[in-house]
């Protein structure tokens, strides 16, 4: 009696991934291909994945390199590797050896020794998903295509569906690209390679030797089979299949825009869409007309703008430029933290709309790390919006082909220049580029976040509000250091030195701040805000532009990370003493750690894992001390000889307001409790204070620093917020509540004296301005004005009416300044060679002002 043999169709023979045939060509792709690797995020999705079900790979390639590239990544990896490889090319040595068995199979029938049974397809897949093997299936073969659609065979994707519905467990598509480099897709260009190109081993060893970019394995966040069944709205297998088969290949596009960006027009693309856009053309006509200048002359203008403005991207220039900031990086800072799953929300909103990044601004460093960050994770750089100052030799070309396009800090007395670089915005929202900007317009030399500035956002709402593209996905971003480098700088220009221009002397100046290190840099992404989703949400009468402002400006304060070092500088600075024991120092940070918990800060997890406060105390102290800013205590003198106060530490006065920089960045989580301290601590009687009372002054308070930050949605709410911190503070045995009167005894005054202190400087600067404005008789102009300022509180800090040197601050003179003008008190008007005269509108609203911040002030310095 014949025996039956079981025999596979050529179609499966083909797809046998673990056979001998392809042992060999796995082994010579290991050696030639072993630089590619998987992502960070693929890794990470393969492992949440690993035991959660049934595994069926998607590629968007159909060559045997790339699949054997991927089997050896797997492998490497310990992830499941696939049992099938439907629809790829098999490599030679497979179809010779499967050739030889077929002839073989055939040559049996005709002698007629054995009997054959074929399982069908569908069987031998089925079975192989049973047995919790991975399968692997090509979603753009050309073989495949044929298959389904001219020669009318079954769809791959309708056997894995048909699969799902007999299998419990679901099945997970994961989506796979080899990105074989990370060139953005050009309109122009005969050498380029085309990232995701589908190459055998010749072609791929060709263009991974030819790429300026390194490869790399794409897995994407997979798809539910099971899930997508149930919510399908019928049973149809085709139709099921078909629509799967969309949301793959959307995926696949979704990932190639957040990878290698939209298609890269040359600057001379830009140029002719720009300069030729009706925008331009209408403003030249209707110079000419006013002006009576030549149109030629118009013309040579605006390619002049335009040249001066325009980005000449290129990854090529990324690439090498971002290993320089690299090795920078590794120099002078201990590590870039942040978060991967910020990274896959941001890679997410990429697929929606063009990104709009909004990062906070401290350090020239921001923008380098930004796009250091999104290049190392495999998102497309930014066009990022800097300032002309940094068009420099050598760092201007630098940062054009990095991705930067250039704007002046003023535009008055301008007419051709706005309206090319608007149109420059509005041109690269039609692309689809992302675009990085500040909001805040220059760099924060006191740490805390600053006022908006609309320009740049105005322009951006310009362009989706006239169609340029339908929607936009704003990202707020905080950088967050443990030590700048600019430092020194910022301190100078704190006491009224003019900002160094940026120029190639100073660029090589600054080469002597590489020489040492910073610490820690962490990265916080907050949620994407849909421009249209958010323009929707407003009420009637407000306006899109100050609102959305407010809002990112929120956002980003939100996520401010509290480091070792802003938790520390705050420890150190609130109060009025020149030292510190390391006990005390303890204490307060325990403090400020508690209150930090309750309000639910982001912490960096270097301090959210420290074991013990000495840690966090040595880590700050060590860069502290080596810098002189902090010392230990010495008794005697030469003479006598000197000891050391060990465990006792002196704080230099003229450093205090260096490191009031870190105590600023984390200073808007403590306003709440701030401002109530100093209500209880400023306005109590022998009886206590009545809470009305306290509600009162917290609103005063929030009236006159109201230049200085921005509220958050929670502060807005008064009654919200002074009610839950009255509970904190009574949970913490601080305070009593009965009949709506707070009371404080003697012995729980030092957690409120800790906190009211936080705003102490802030309260004397505006309490310098307004001195000086009460003394001055006559108009003057806005210069004049600060430089009175800054003699009087000289003056006003050698006569002990001022306590902190943080104190003498240009930035909040200045905000100060704009607080008096609100409040009727100046009144400012253009003036000549472009100054701005200030004249004294209202002495008496003047006094008022002081008044008001004495009454907090005077019984606060006395603690």
């Amino acid at each position: 009696m014949n025996t039956v043999q079981i025999i596979n169709t050529l179609y499966i023979k083909n797809s046998m991934v673990q056979s001998g045939a392809n042992a060999f060509m796995e082994r010579i792709i290991s050696i030639f291909f072993r630089n590619i690797d998987f992502d960070n995020e693929s890794l990470k999705t393969l492992q949440e994945y690993k035991e959660k079900g049934r595994v069926a790979y998607v590629s968007y390639q159909s060559a045997n390199t790339p699949l054997l590239i991927l089997v050896n990544l797997l492998r490497s990896h310990n992830f499941r590797i696939p049992d099938l490889a439907l629809d790829f090319t098999p490599n030679i040595f497979q179809m010779i050896v499967n050739l030889v068995h077929g002839a073989s199979i055939m040559f049996s029938k005709i002698v007629g020794r054995k009997n054959f049974e074929t399982p069908s397809d569908f069987d031998y897949i089925l079975g192989s998903l049973r047995a919790d093997k991975a399968v692997i299936l090509s979603l753009l073969s050309r073989n495949l295509f044929i298959r389904r659609y001219i020669e009318i065979k079954s769809d791959t994707l309708e056997h894995l569906v048909d699969a799902q519905k007999i299998i419990d467990e679901p099945i997970y598509l994961f989506p796979q690209i080899l990105f074989w480099n990370q060139n953005p897709e050009r309109t122009r260009g005969l050498m380029t390679a085309r990232a995701t190109g589908d190459r055998g081993f010749l072609s791929g060893l060709i263009t991974l030797y030819r790429s300026t970019t390194p490869a790399f394995m794409r897995i994407s966040e997979p798809l539910n089979l099971k899930k997508e069944i149930e919510q399908s709205s019928n049973d149809d297998t085709k139709q099921i299949a078909r629509k799967i088969r969309n949301k793959l290949l959307e995926i696949y596009n979704n990932e190639k825009r957040t990878i290698l960006g939209p298609v890269i027009k040359s600057q001379q693309e830009m140029m002719e869409k720009i300069l030729y856009h009706k925008n331009v053309l209408e403003e030249i006509n209707t110079m000419m007309e006013e002006d009576r200048t030549p149109e030629y002359k118009l013309r040579k203008k605006a390619y002049k703008y335009f040249k001066e403005i325009a980005a000449d991207f290129s990854i090529i220039v990324i690439k090498w430029f971002n290993r320089t900031v690299q090795y920078m990086f590794t120099k002078i800072f201990d590590g870039i933290y942040y978060n991967i799953d910020d990274l896959k929300r941001v890679r997410e909103a990429a697929q929606r709309a063009p990104l709009i990044l909004v990062p906070s601004h401290k350090s020239h460093m921001d923008y380098l790390i930004v796009s250091s960050v999104f290049y190392m994770n495999k998102i497309v750089p930014p066009h990022i919006a800097a300032g002309a100052n940094l068009t420099f030799f050598p760092m201007g070309p630098i940062f054009r082909r990095s991705g930067a396009f250039f704007m002046r800090r003023s535009f008055k007395g301008l007419k051709l220049y706005p309206t090319v670089f608007k149109q420059y915005i509005k041109t690269l929202i039609s692309e689809g580029y992302s675009v990085e900007f500040f909001i805040e317009g220059g760099r924060s030399r006191t740490g805390k976040i600053m006022s908006p500035k609309m320009g740049i956002l105005k322009y951006l709402i310009d362009a989706i509000e006239e169609g340029y593209n339908r929607d936009m996905i704003f990202i707020p971003i905080t950088i967050s250091y443990d030590r700048i480098l600019e430092e020194s700088s910022y301190h100078m220009e704190l006491k009224g030195k003019e900002k160094e221009a940026d120029t190639t002397s100073t660029f090589v100046k600054s080469r002597k701040l590489l020489k040492r290190k910073y610490g820690k840099v962490y990265l916080s992404f907050n949620e994407p805000v849909s421009f249209c989703e958010f323009r929707d949400s407003l009420k009637e009468g407000e306006d899109l532009t100050v609102s959305l402002a407010r809002h990112l400006s929120r956002r980003i304060s939100e996520i401010i990370m509290a480091t070792p070092f802003s938790v520390a500088s705050a420890a150190m600075l609130q109060s009025s003493a020149h030292g510190f024991t390391r006990e005390i120092l303890k204490w307060r940070i325990a403090v400020l750690l508690d209150y930090c918990i309750f309000r639910g800060i982001r912490m960096s997890d270097h301090l959210a894992a420290a074991s013990n406060y000495d840690e966090i105390i040595n880590y700050v102290l060590e860069s502290y001390r080596q810098d002189n800013i902090v010392s230990e205590a010495v008794a005697g003198g030469e003479k006598a000889g000197s000891e050391i106060l060990e465990g006792l530490y002196t704080l230099n006065e003229n450093d205090r307001p260096l490191i009031n920089f870190y105590k600023n960045s984390i200073l808007h989580y403590f306003l709440p409790i701030s401002f109530i301290s100093i209500a209880m601590l400023c306005l109590s009687d022998d009886q206590g204070i009545r809470e009305q009372t306290i509600a009162e002054a917290f609103a005063d308070m929030m009236d006159l620093l109201s230049q200085e930050f921005i509220y958050s949605e929670e502060m807005l709410d008064n009654a919200g917020i002074i009610a839950r911190t009255l509970e904190y503070m009574e949970k913490r045995s601080v305070i009593t509540r009965q009949g709506g009167v707070v009371r404080m005894g003697n012995e729980q005054r030092d957690e409120p004296v800790l906190f009211a202190k936080a705003v102490q400087d802030l309260l004397e600067s505006y309490h310098i301005v307004c001195d000086t404005v009460t003394r001055i008789k006559r108009k003057t102009n806005h210069r004049e004005l600060l430089y009175e300022v800054r003699k009087n509180g000289i003056t006003l800090y050698h006569l002990g009416e001022v306590k902190l040197t943080e104190s003498l601050s240009m930035p909040n003179y200045e905000n100060a300044v704009v607080k008096l003008e609100q409040a009727g008190v100046l009144e400012t008007a253009p003036g000549g060679k472009k100054q701005v005269e200030i004249q004294i509108k209202d002495p008496g609203k003047a006094m008022e002002v002081k008044n008001r911040i004495e009454r907090y002030l005077r019984p606060l310095q006395k603690l």
